[in-house]
């Protein structure tokens, strides 16, 4: 008589092995944009591929996701004009102490859109911010920026 024995330990193996293979997958980070705000589902990650998973809930507005590494605080960015006659200032993407790492631009996020955003992160200090000024109106400077820590 065969026994079964050993097809009952292959999948009691493979059973247990699903949690670590899934672990070895990026950090998923959901962010949520809406009218002037941004909000991240958590501010700290391990160095390492993190995904974030970005969604547009504004009704009314495209919007964009830059990550910048730094350790400047957000009110001490480097601003430029915007350059839409409005004399607005947005943050210089190209400033004195940023370093621009990724971004998903606006023309990827309309209202109601959703996209993902992978990348490799080392220890450090970033800031995510929706960079665009439109009517006007500095989205950075109505609030739209978060910290991310990564360790």
């Amino acid at each position: 008589m065969k026994t079964k024995k050993p097809l009952a330990m292959f999948l009691a193996l493979a059973l247990l092995m699903v949690p670590i293979l899934t672990a070895c997958g990026p950090t998923k980070i959901d962010a949520t944009l809406t009218t002037y705000t941004l909000t991240l589902s958590a501010n700290t990650a391990s160095a390492g591929k993190v995904t974030f998973h970005v969604t547009n809930t504004a009704t009314d507005q495209k919007h964009e996701f830059v990550i910048f590494k730094t350790d400047l605080p957000e009110d001490k960015l480097p601003l430029v004009d915007s350059g839409d006659g409005s004399g607005t200032m947005r943050i210089d993407e190209e400033g004195a102490g940023v370093e621009h790492i990724d971004e998903i631009p606006d023309t990827d996020l309309p209202a109601g859109a959703t996209k993902d955003l992978t990348v490799d992160l080392q220890p450090g200090r970033y800031v995510i911010v929706c960079n665009l000024v439109i009517n006007g109106i500095s989205h950075f400077m109505r609030g739209m920026h978060a910290v991310f820590t990564v360790k």
